[in-house]
């Protein structure tokens, strides 16, 4: 993977969180310590972000990086792969008694697919 297709990637990665959240950029902004237009170049792909950046910014996502950093996808993946990143930021939102069921159904939900 080249650096423009990864700093794309990573990017779309961030705003698919970003507003799974309902977060604005001037927000993402506030919350991770780093400038608006920053946020928005980062989106874009346009700069190659720090590792503290990526660690600000996945903080105030409340993602991991390795979530938003996730590379190696195959072409058309992408789309259900920056939904899974946003529905996992969402989870985490939640409380731990309310992880632990949407993962308790999501294991059911898995094997009951398995098993068909």
């Amino acid at each position: 993977m080249d650096l423009t297709t990864f700093l794309n990637d990573f990017g779309k990665r961030v705003r698919a969180v970003r507003k799974a959240k309902k977060i604005s950029q001037e927000r993402l902004a506030e919350l991770s310590g780093l400038h608006p237009t920053y946020i928005s170049d980062i989106e874009r792909g346009k700069v190659n972000a720090s590792i503290y950046s990526c660690y600000m910014i996945s903080n105030a996502l409340e993602v991991s990086q390795s979530e938003l950093v996730h590379s190696g996808l195959k072409k058309g993946d992408e789309k259900i792969e920056y939904e899974i990143v946003a529905i996992t930021g969402l989870i985490r939102e939640l409380n731990r008694k309310h992880q632990h069921l949407i993962v308790a159904a999501v294991k059911g939900m898995i094997t009951a697919i398995e098993e068909v």
